[in-house]
């Protein structure tokens, strides 16, 4: 019999990573300039968020959720910011890129196998 936690990080292959179904392609560079681009997973462009007086807003910053067994290094929590993250501008897997910024800590979904990277936008200097 399987573990119920394996075999819910076994199905983030079809729920996460299946390109012809739900999947969208994701290139993660690493700090140190290593490009992953053999990454598909799940992209909210649009995320709900509180503003300071605690009212619910929409926020355009997107949210991308990966397999963490499909990633050769997982993005550490304090190295928000030194990530670059590549993914469509539209949920299509055809689509131009555009590059964001690992804006703050990642959400380990360890007990199932997923993170969750919260992007910003890239800002050119």
């Amino acid at each position: 019999m399987t573990n119920l936690r394996e075999q819910i990080e076994a199905d983030l292959a079809e729920t996460l990573e299946d390109s012809d179904e739900f999947g969208l392609p994701v290139i993660l560079i690493s700090p140190d300039g290593v490009e992953y681009d053999a990454v598909y997973g799940q992209i909210l462009y649009d995320t709900r968020a509180y503003d300071e007086v605690g009212i619910e807003v929409l926020d355009h910053m997107p949210v991308v959720t990966v397999r963490r067994s499909s990633l050769t290094r997982v993005p550490l929590p304090d190295e928000k910011g030194t990530w670059a993250v590549k993914i469509p501008t539209t949920p299509s897997s055809t689509a131009a890129t555009t590059t964001f910024l690992l804006g703050h800590a990642s959400q380990d979904g360890g007990s199932i196998g997923f993170i969750r990277l919260y992007l910003s936008k890239a800002v050119q200097a």
